[in-house]
């Protein structure tokens, strides 16, 4: 019940009884909750105050607002492991998660001066970009920038289109098997761009891991920056 005058704001009464109804067990992890009216017709309330009340329970954590799909009660988050070979289709079904990795874009860019130095190759030179947002179970969470060296693999699009996923092309590829020689992780606040594409508000932070594969020769053959939605994604670094 909403008490209009007793000094609390009614937004935040509301935020209150969704936050004790979502404690309570009311509504499970993962469950799309009533829309913005149907709850304004719920507290009689008009649905700017819903609003207010479900973007503040979204700074928590406690509720996902996904554009063009609705509200839903935040799941837990999944442990990511970062190992010497971690693979990100591996990672997930031994947690029994549905994996895909979607391609959003292949470009062909210069080589900066500090992916340049990772892989090895000179300030300018011709890299792939490859822009992918990882789910699990239909949930996003993670957008990732893959970089290679055209020289040596000249087809890297063609071969991810191919295969569906960065390990199964890099065999394509002649790359049997890689690992990771360097990873770096720090907390960042998103990006408008990949706040879209993992449906996060702009307030929230991404974990940001920066890695270089190499072959078994030690040649390196990937730079990866990606970025995981901090809310979804618990980083376990495995000491190897």
């Amino acid at each position: 019940m909403i008490e209009r005058g007793s000094g609390m704001a009614v937004w935040r009464q509301i935020a209150g009884a969704m936050e004790t109804a979502i404690r309570r067990g009311d509504y499970r992890p993962g469950v799309q909750l009533p829309t913005e009216k149907q709850l304004a017709n719920s507290f009689g309330v008009n649905r700017h105050t819903v609003r207010q009340a479900m973007n503040r329970l979204a700074e928590q954590g406690l509720v996902s607002i996904e554009q063009g799909r609705g509200m839903f009660v935040a799941e837990g988050s999944l442990d990511y492991a970062l190992g010497p070979r971690t693979r990100f289709t591996e990672n997930l079904l031994t947690r029994q998660k549905k994996p895909t990795r979607e391609l959003l874009s292949a470009d062909n860019v210069p080589a900066p001066p500090e992916i340049a130095r990772a892989l090895g190759i000179p300030t300018g030179a011709p890299l792939w970009q490859l822009e992918t947002r990882n789910r699990a179970d239909d949930r996003p969470v993670g957008v990732s920038s893959h970089f290679f060296f055209v020289d040596r693999f000249p087809t890297m699009p063609d071969l991810f289109r191919r295969a569906g996923s960065i390990t199964e092309a890099l065999k394509l590829a002649g790359i049997p098997d890689y690992h990771r020689r360097t990873t770096r992780v720090a907390a960042r606040l998103i990006s408008a761009g990949d706040a879209r594409l993992l449906d996060l508000p702009r307030t929230r932070p991404v974990l940001v891991s920066e890695t270089v594969n190499v072959d078994e020769r030690g040649k390196p053959v990937e730079y990866v920056r990606a970025r995981f939605a901090a809310d979804h994604v618990t980083l376990t670094i495995e000491h190897w």
